[in-house]
Order: C-alpha cells, then structure tokens, then sequence
C-alpha cells in the first residue's frame, strides 16, 4: 500500500504508472474536486483531500489501523505529523519536498520506535553526486517507457509570451500533470524593454549641478556618479565646508581630473544663507541645471523618548533646505530628494526622520503637478557609504527586519538613473525578502501587496536559530536566566531599531517605546529562539527583561509554577472586577 500525496501533479502521476508496475494498491490526495475526479478515471479507488487533515483518520479506518506501507510525500507542516500517523511498522517515508527541510521543521523521534525509514530525496543532487546510478536509473526508466509500461505525461501548454499566465496558473494549482512553455512566437516584448533599459542618463556638461551634502557619505558618492553621467561643474553644499579630510581628497581628486567641485560652507536651513549661496553659484559658475538634496540628520530615538529640540533638528534639515531650494530655484533639468525606505516600512527608532521623509515625498509630488522636474527615490539600507556604514548595528537590525541585503551604493544609483531616465518620481530602492518583511509589517495583508506575497519564494535562513534544549537544560539558573536575557535583548533591540547599550533591562518595554503589534513580534521572535510560547499577558505581567528572562527560564526548567502563577493572576484580575460590580 503507498499513499501518494499531489496525485495528480506530474510527479503523482508519474508515481501512479511506478506503483501500479510493481503491483502496489493505491491511495492518494489531491486538492480540488476536478483533480480527484480525473484520479477516479485514472482508476484510483481511494481518494482523499490533500489540503484536509481528515485523510489520515480515513486510511486508518479503511485499512483497519493499520495504514499504508509507503508514503510518498510532497505537502509541508502539521502533514507530516499525520504521515507518519498511517506508516505501518518497517514503512518508508519518501519526502519529496523541500520546503521543511530549507525551514528546519522539527519532527519528534517517537515514530520511529515503529522501526520506520525516513528518506529526504533531491534528484539535483542525485545527478551531481551519483551520475553513473542516474544514468544506469534513466536507462531503465526510457525502456519502461519504451516496452509501454510508462507513458507520457498529460501538460498546459503556455506560450512564452504568456509566461506570467503560465505561472499563475501554477501558483493557483489548476494543473493536472506539467506545465510547458513554448516559443511558438517571437519574443518582441522582451526585445523592447531590453533597448529601453539600455537608455542612459546623459548630464549637460556646461551647466552647473548642485549636491547638498555633497561633501561627505553617499552625498559625496552623488556627486561622483554625477561626474560619471557627464557633469562638469559641481557646487557641494555643507554645514562646515570641505573641513574633514573625506572632502579634502575628494575635491583634490576631482581638480586632477578636470572637474571644476567648489565646496560651500551653507546651512541649507537657512534661506537667507542659501539664497546668498546660489547667488555666487550664479555670478561664478555655469547655469545651475541640477539639485540633489542628499543632506540628512539621523539621530536614533523612540517616539516616547523625543524632545523638542532634538524633532525640530531632524526635520529642518530635510524639510526647509528642500523648501528653500524648492523656492529659489527655477528651470531645472533635474530635482531628487534623497527620502527612505522607511516611509513604506515604518521605523520605530527614527519617528521624526521617518516624518522628514513624508514631506520630501509630498514636495516631489507636488512638484510634478507643477510640472518641474522631480525624482524622490526612497532608498533602503546603503552599505558602503553613509550613514548606515558607520553604524553597522544600526544597518543589521533594519536588514533583520526586512531581509535581503543593502545595497552597494553604485546598484543604488543605477536604480536612480533609471528613475531619471523613464521619469518615475518616487519609488522605493531597496532589496527584501517577503517572508520577515510581512512578519512585522502591519499592512502585509493588503490588498497592493498581494503579488508579492504570491509570488515571494520560501526564504533559505542558512541556519536554524533556536537555541538547543538540552544546552540550556544543562545550565545553572543564572547562566540560563541571562542566557536567555542576551536573546531577549538582541530580539527587542532588532525591533525596537536600536542598540542592545540603550536598553534597560529594569525598564517596562513599553515604557521604552513597545506598542502591542512589536509585542506579536517578540512572542514569535521568542517562540522561534527558545521553542517557548508567550501570551500577551505574559508580557503585560513581566514587562521588564530583566522579570520576563526569569519567567522564561522558569518555563523551559519546565516549571510549572510559572504558568500557575500567571492563572491566579487572571483569576484575581476577574475576581476583582466582579467585586466591584456589586
């Protein structure tokens, strides 16, 4: 007996011909009542439904609790609980899937006292590592098919040109047997897009353009992507001039090479400062064509925790110096504010920066139904210049949150050249993996994000990060306690977008900025770590790190004290609002 899970996808199929060659009696799963049905005309007797759990209960019944020999799996999660709920004793379990393998799913040992086999097949690696058993197991198998006893499977066929039909058509799992894609037409799509990418920014090299912050960190690295795309004559801006050594060479780099940089010492705050600014740019300089406003104020602060002085700081930089250059330029080619990533993805740490970056985004907008020039890029993490490379806890918390990795500041300007080009006005310039992205991004589940949900792939971690039991089983009660206090304190300083040193372990959470979704966030970042589950009460009770790491080691002592404790609390917290309401 072997029970084959997707039975009608190419593979189930395919394993059908197999079973039934060697003389096997069938069961089988699918997942729609069309793909049952063509199972029944295949003439499978039992039939179940692969997205119920119910189709263990059912094969024990129907073979008298005793199960199946075989089973051949493709399905993920609490599927392959019930799997080896059917395995007869000496069975096998051939798994076909990858996904819990790439996500470390956990299986408890007890099965195997049944003396069962548990076999993880990849046919790539089958074909790297063994290819004289692949070619002697192809041979046999093109005779099969040779003699009649296997047979083609049936396919979709999609042109090439429908290619994303083709995979929605598999992402929705409509498809009995393959899926195939032609080239029965010409690609000219493609071919399209291909010259249209293939267009360059093409600067005027007898006009002036000007980098606020342009004397240092990616405002530097503008300026010389600038000079790249054709720029002759550059005016960088900043607060102290060219003070720092960075700005020295910089200049002294770009004279050698022909570049006529001048260097403005210019709070761009100030209008009347600017306005003075512009006009020796103007008296000394070529025609001003071009601005970008790079120039930035990051300090990192919790909402809770802001002052005055240090909001109003932060915004002014951003805020007046584009108002001014706004108002006191005219005719420009081009106009880019450097916004962030963070007005699409939030930013617990950095509120009023993240605020700052809002109304660059509303100017741009507004620029562009002035009909003037605008481009408002909204950059994710940079990683070799920047801000973000000089705090790299500060980079690798944001990365944690939203996956894949920063960017190298010359992808990061190809992406803004290509914006130019094609006149997009504001998009976001980032790299991300949906999976721990759409984890504590409280919009994941609307409706603008659904494509990339659909389409995201299941996310390789590398590494498994749950701490081993048994280790810290094998601790003493302080070494387990601050064990688990360093998770915690990792775990919160991820979320909290700051460093582990500015969290108090004596301080309530939410005290220090923890609002309830940042709470859903921890219980999973706990449960994933530690293999402990949390409830919402448990952090209300225990809102400190220092009182939540004891709690936490309680329970993995296994405790039980822990648990009790909490429930006398519910108990009371009732009993005492129904005293007071008589």
């Amino acid at each position: 007996k072997i029970l084959i899970h997707g039975a009608a996808g190419g593979v189930g199929i395919a394993a059908i011909q197999v079973a039934r060659w060697i003389g096997a009696e069938i069961y089988a799963t699918a997942g729609s009542d069309s793909k049952r049905d063509f199972l029944k005309m295949m003439g499978v007797d039992h039939i179940y439904d692969s997205r119920s759990l119910t189709y263990a209960e059912e094969i024990l019944f129907e073979t008298g609790g005793r199960g199946v020999d075989v089973v051949l799996n493709s399905l993920a999660g609490e599927a392959i609980n019930q799997n080896l709920r059917v395995l007869k004793p000496f069975g096998r379990f051939l798994e076909l899937g990858k996904r819990d393998f790439y996500e470390n799913t956990h299986i408890g040992l007890r099965p195997f006292r049944n003396n069962i086999s548990y076999f993880g097949i990849d046919a790539d690696q089958l074909m790297q590592e063994k290819p004289v058993l692949t070619h002697r197991l192809f041979t046999e198998m093109m005779g099969l098919f040779a003699d009649g006893t296997l047979y083609p499977l049936p396919y979709t066929r999609f042109d090439a040109t429908h290619i994303v039909d083709a995979f929605r058509y598999m992402q929705q799992a409509k498809q009995i047997g393959k899926i195939v894609v032609g080239y029965d037409q010409p690609l000219e799509a493609s071919s399209k897009s291909k010259k249209v990418d293939e267009q360059a920014l093409a600067l005027n090299p007898d006009a002036t353009y000007l980098v606020t912050g342009g004397l240092g960190g990616f405002g530097l690295k503008t300026a010389q992507w600038l000079v790249e795309k054709g720029a002759r004559h550059l005016a960088l801006l900043s607060r102290r001039g060219a003070s720092s050594e960075e700005a020295t060479e910089a200049l002294a780099h770009f004279k050698s090479s022909g570049i006529n940089a001048q260097a403005f010492a210019c709070d761009v705050t100030d209008k009347a400062a600017l306005s003075g600014t512009l006009a020796t740019i103007n008296d000394t300089m070529p025609t001003l064509k071009g601005v970008v406003h790079a120039a930035a104020l990051i300090e990192d602060s919790l909402a809770l925790n802001l002052e005055d002085d240090q909001l109003e700081r932060v915004l002014r930089t951003k805020i007046m110096g584009a108002q001014w250059l706004d108002e006191l330029t005219e005719n420009l080619d081009l106009f880019v504010l450097y916004s962030s990533a963070t007005t699409l993805l939030g930013n617990p740490g950095q509120t009023c920066y993240v605020a700052a970056n809002h109304w660059l985004e509303a100017l741009a907008a507004n620029r562009q139904a002035r009909g003037e020039a605008a481009t408002c890029p909204r950059w994710g993490a940079i990683d070799d210049v920047g801000f973000l490379a000089r705090n790299e806890k500060i980079k690798d918390a944001l990365q944690s949150r939203i996956g894949g990795q920063a960017l190298p500041s010359k992808k990061a300007l190809d992406a803004l050249e290509k914006m130019i080009v094609h006149g997009i006005v504001q998009q976001g310039v980032l790299e991300f993996d949906w999976g721990p992205l759409s984890r504590f991004l409280p919009s994941a589940d609307q409706a603008k994000f659904l494509e990339v949900a659909r389409t995201a792939q299941d996310s390789d971690q590398g590494e498994d990060n749950r701490l081993d039991l048994d280790t810290l089983l094998a601790m003493s009660e302080s070494e387990l306690i601050e064990t688990v206090l360093d998770v915690l304190r990792s775990e919160l300083a991820q979320i909290l977008m700051t460093s582990e040193e500015k969290l108090d372990i004596n301080r309530s959470m939410y005290d220090m900025g923890l609002d309830s979704l940042m709470g859903v966030e921890l219980m999973s970042a706990i449960e994933s770590r530690l293999g402990v589950t949390v409830s919402v009460m448990a952090l209300s009770e225990t809102p400190t790190l220092a009182k939540l790491s004891e709690r936490l080691a309680a329970q993995i002592r296994g405790d039980e004290s822990a648990q009790e404790d909490m429930a006398s609390q519910v108990a009371k917290q009732h009993a005492g609002k129904g005293d007071s309401a008589e």
